[in-house]
């Protein structure tokens, strides 16, 4: 029985030992492992391990895998494996021009065509700012009492606004705008608003009154023609341009339309249906 415990430790312990050739010597003798028979562990045979030597049959390799060889290839057509061709064309033209039948499967795009130019009737002042000339504007107030200041045309509005300047003569006073749009055949007397009254005098009255007015344009007619009157202690003072009258006038201008923006369409959601009804300009 002891002899049995010998045999089974030193059976777990060869087996489990490191190979030979990395801790004894090639001339040493190697104990090699028991065999268990029917009649119990067989004593373990001693031989002599031959050292082993390594030669290398071919040059190292590189990781890098390089091919030398070019690897040939090869068109194979529908027809060569027995599958019905999807489509036949017979090209009669010369090799260097291009084929008539891609020109009709390859169209250029339509051109859009431009909308016409839209007429707008716009009124204009037909004459100068009469207060952007100060020293001017300011001797007609002088001399002739009454001077017409500044007009605005409002389109929205259908009106002309303006402002009149007259020397303050007497407390009681009136200002009326005369117009007409038919070529002076009929006229039509428009009263304006008193408004503010200009720097004082040496005697505490004011030197000058402003006063205002609204002159509606006229619908069948392109024209307007107006002057100004201030009456004042029975007597009139008149300011027609110098016999020119203040002309005011309806012109057509054409304009192109304007061209509406690109939608854009930020993010990455594009649909299928987008792409046929968002403009590309």
């Amino acid at each position: 029985m002891a002899a049995i415990d010998m045999l089974a430790s030193e059976q777990i312990f060869y087996g489990c030992s490191p190979p030979a050739g990395f801790l004894t010597d090639y001339s040493a003798p190697v104990r090699r492992p028991t065999k268990l028979t029917s009649r119990g562990y067989s004593a373990p045979s001693l031989s002599i391990l031959k050292p082993v030597q390594l030669s290398l049959k071919s040059a190292p390799r590189s990781c890098i895998r390089l091919s030398a060889e070019k690897k040939q290839k090869r068109v194979v057509f529908a027809d060569d494996r027995g599958y019905a061709l999807e489509q036949v064309k017979f090209m009669t033209e010369p090799s260097h021009v291009p084929p008539y039948w891609a020109l009709k499967i390859v169209a250029s795009p339509p051109l859009e065509r431009k909308p016409p130019p839209i007429t707008v009737d716009s009124w204009e002042v037909r004459f100068s700012q009469p207060a952007s000339d100060y020293l001017e504007f300011r001797r007609r107030i002088t001399e002739n009492c009454v001077a017409l200041e500044n007009v605005i045309v409002k389109h929205n509005e259908g009106a002309v606004d303006g402002t009149v300047k007259v020397k303050n003569l007497d407390f009681e006073k009136e200002v009326f705008i005369r117009a007409t749009s038919d070529g002076w055949r009929t006229q039509e007397d428009t009263y304006c608003a008193f408004v503010e009254s200009g720097p004082l005098s040496k005697n505490g009255l004011s030197m000058y009154d402003t006063f205002g007015f609204r002159l509606q344009l006229p619908i069948h007619s392109r024209k307007l023609d107006f002057c100004v009157c201030f009456h004042c202690k029975d007597k009139e003072y008149w300011d027609n341009k110098n016999g020119e009258n203040y002309t005011i006038e309806k012109s057509s201008v054409r304009k192109s339309p304007a061209i509406s923006c690109a939608r854009i369409k930020y993010g990455n959601s594009w649909s299928r249906s987008d792409v046929g009804h968002t403009p590309y300009w």
